[in-house]
C-alpha cells in the first residue's frame, strides 16, 4: 500500500482545514467541537510544531493527501507519547489508517527512540479499538465520563503498546 508520512509543515493547513470541522471525524475529540477558522488552524499547527514534546506527519495515499498522525505529548524521561490519527472521511475503511499507524509506530521506536505508545478512545468506536488491537496495543483501563461532547459523557478506553 502506497501510504507516505511526511513531516506535518505549514504547507500542509489547507490539506488539514479539508477534515478538520468534518463532524463525523472530529466526533470523537473532545477538544475539537466547534468549527475552526484557518488562523486559529494555522496558530495550532505553529505550536505544535514548535513544541519539543511532539512530532507530526502528513499521510499520503499514493498522491492523495488523506489525513494526519502523531506522538504527542511525549514524556522524555519515561520515553512514551500519545497517538492520534485522523483520516478524512472519504479516505476511511480502504486500510489507510492501519498503514500510515505501522510507519508512524516504526518512527516511534526507531528515530524517537520511544519505549511506550499510548491513546485513549471512545468506549463505543469498537472499530479503532480493533484497529489498535491488530497492531498490537492492548486494553490499559477505562477512563469513566472522561470526554464531554454535545453535553453527553463519554467513557475513554486507554490502550498501549509497549516496544518489544
Amino acid at each position: 500500500m502506497l501510504v507516505r508520512l511526511d513531516p506535518l509543515a505549514p504547507a500542509h493547513l489547507p490539506h488539514v482545514m479539508s477534515w478538520v470541522n468534518d463532524r463525523d471525524v472530529m466526533q470523537y475529540f473532545a477538544n475539537r467541537q466547534t468549527a475552526v477558522t484557518e488562523d486559529e488552524e494555522r496558530a495550532y499547527l505553529t505550536q505544535l510544531l514548535a513544541s519539543p514534546n511532539d512530532r507530526a506527519w502528513s499521510v499520503y495515499f499514493s498522491k492523495d493527501y488523506v489525513g494526519q498522525c502523531s506522538v504527542n505529548q511525549i514524556y522524555w524521561p519515561a520515553k512514551n507519547g500519545r497517538v492520534f490519527i485522523a483520516i478524512a472521511r472519504k479516505y476511511q475503511g480502504r486500510g489507510l489508517g492501519p498503514a500510515a499507524l505501522e510507519q508512524m509506530i516504526a518512527r516511534a521506536w526507531d528515530e524517537l527512540e520511544l519505549h511506550k505508545l499510548w491513546l485513549i478512545v471512545r468506549k463505543d468506536n469498537r472499530s479503532a479499538q480493533a484497529m489498535y488491537l491488530k497492531l498490537g496495543f492492548d486494553f490499559e483501563g477505562v477512563l469513566k465520563d472522561e470526554y464531554c461532547v454535545g453535553g453527553q459523557y463519554h467513557d475513554m478506553v486507554r490502550m498501549g503498546l509497549v516496544r518489544r
